[in-house]
């Protein structure tokens, strides 16, 4: 008989990123309630059974409220375990509560907090408490591969798919897309927007009615900006500032560029193959284990724009190759679903008994609560 719990998350993350990743487990039969500790309430859709508990944005003040609030919350009988897809300071927020509490505990890796926070101080003080993780998710066996070496037990890694509402993100018609290339994340040095740009510049030489579409907001948005213009591109990229909005973006969209120098797996490439944009991305973090050159997308070195400039011409150029992509890319749509993710979850949530007492859905009430186990991938 199905025995459900309650679970808490604590974490920060873009709204849009929080659904992704807690709806697939809140959509879970086994999840009751899913406790949300956080600065604000997401924005970008409905997370099912969610309930809320919002702390201060001042970050002294919203790690001291999160830290007794996952305290407080993880005391009740009914929650079972904590969830974090923010290590760094989040997931420790939780993890120590939990602990003190004799709760499970879910470190979720997810991009770039793999490097960041896996060295030095932090890393030797993260570490400490994830090694005591009852499960711990990577986005690719890349990932996977570099925890396990790590230390980390190979027994309570899994492979946590990206997932999305695919109804959110449409199938375009590449026949009437409105741009050629489209971005779509923050406007920040690392993302290294400006050699999109420069890339698309050589593009656009050759290719008067090319477009392209920044979506997003961010420190460079100003640089940017003058850097169309000194490119003599002002005309011909459009920036479309932040919205939650982004698959009307994608959907008329023939490419979506990434050029990133560190990545895990960024959902904006997971939104824009959904939609049937064809990825052209730098080959980092997990990527490859999604995306497969020549295959389902084109990938070019980081920091060289000739690079990018020639797999972007090559796909306006080469029909045959732009249509064959394509259909590679939309064959794997459903790979992305709420539901590929939630079918990760079960294994792990089966092994959360409900507190002592607790009725089952039969209205029968278990004994003790037994111990829980490792998921295995």
């Amino acid at each position: 008989m199905t025995r459900p719990v309650e679970i808490l998350s604590c974490l920060e993350l873009e709204d849009s990123q929080v659904c992704h990743h807690l709806t697939p487990l809140a959509r879970h039969p086994r999840v009751s309630r899913l406790w949300i500790v956080r600065s604000r309430r997401s924005r970008f859709a409905h997370i099912p059974k969610a309930e809320y508990r919002i702390v201060p944005r001042f970050k002294p003040l919203r790690w001291l409220h999160m830290s007794r609030l996952c305290d407080s919350l993880l005391r009740r009988p009914d929650v079972r375990a904590a969830v974090s897809f923010n290590p760094f300071p989040y997931g420790l927020i939780a993890a120590r509560a939990a602990r003190r509490c004799g709760k499970a505990v879910h470190f979720g890796f997810i991009g770039s907090d793999w490097y960041l926070y896996t060295r030095g101080w932090k890393g030797r003080l993260l570490r400490t408490l994830v090694r005591d993780a009852a499960f711990l998710t990577a986005t690719g066996e890349a990932m996977r591969q570099e925890m396990i070496a790590a230390g980390l037990p190979a027994d309570r890694i899994a492979v946590l798919p990206h997932a999305i509402d695919l109804d959110r993100f449409p199938v375009g018609d590449p026949a009437q897309a409105l741009y050629t290339c489209v971005y779509v994340g923050k406007l920040k040095a690392a993302k290294r927007v400006d050699l999109i740009l420069r890339a698309f510049a050589r593009l656009a030489a050759k290719r008067p009615d090319a477009t392209l579409c920044l979506v997003g907001r961010g420190p460079q948005e100003g640089r940017l900006r003058r850097l169309a213009a000194r490119l003599g591109m002002a005309g011909r990229v459009t920036f479309a500032g932040f919205t939650h909005d982004v698959g009307r973006f994608l959907s008329r969209a023939r490419i979506n560029v990434m050029a990133s120098r560190q990545e895990g797996f960024p959902f904006s490439l997971v939104e824009g193959m959904c939609c049937g944009a064809v990825p052209v991305t730098t080959p980092v973090g997990t990527i490859p284990d999604h995306i497969r050159d020549h295959e389902t997308g084109l990938f070019f070195p980081a920091n060289d724009a000739n690079a990018l400039a020639a797999c972007l011409e090559r796909l306006v150029d080469d029909g045959a190759l732009y249509r064959r992509l394509r259909a590679n890319v939309l064959a794997e749509r459903s790979r992305f679903s709420y539901e590929q993710a939630t079918a990760v979850w079960d294994r792990w949530l089966a092994s959360l008994a409900p507190a002592p007492g607790t009725p089952l859905p039969d209205g029968t009430a278990p004994g003790a609560a037994e111990p829980g186990y490792p998921v295995r991938p």
